[in-house]
């Protein structure tokens, strides 16, 4: 019987050979990552261009800058757009 090759993650444990990181890494760099969205949406300021952050009511958790999308849809259509956007669960 042949050995079957396990693909590790870069902290040494059996990982998918489809996903980049073990279930346990993933979870750490989502859980960093959504600590990090949190502190920006209570500061309340994009950190790209520093206007408003504002909620997006279609799906929960997420914001976006209030600069983003459309000449007709932002706070000031005079300003550039601004892509930022984020989630925070």
């Amino acid at each position: 019987m042949a050995k079957r090759n396990m693909s590790k993650c870069q902290c040494g444990r059996v990982k998918s050979q489809y996903l980049p990181y073990c279930k346990k890494c993933t979870k750490e760099r989502d859980e960093r990552r959504y600590a990090e969205a949190r502190a920006i949406v209570a500061i309340g300021v994009c950190p790209d261009c520093g206007a408003k952050i504002k909620q997006n009511l279609s799906i929960t958790g997420w914001y976006q800058c209030e600069q983003y999308g459309a000449v007709t849809h932002r706070k000031n259509p005079n300003k550039p757009s601004c892509g930022w956007q984020t989630f925070t669960c």
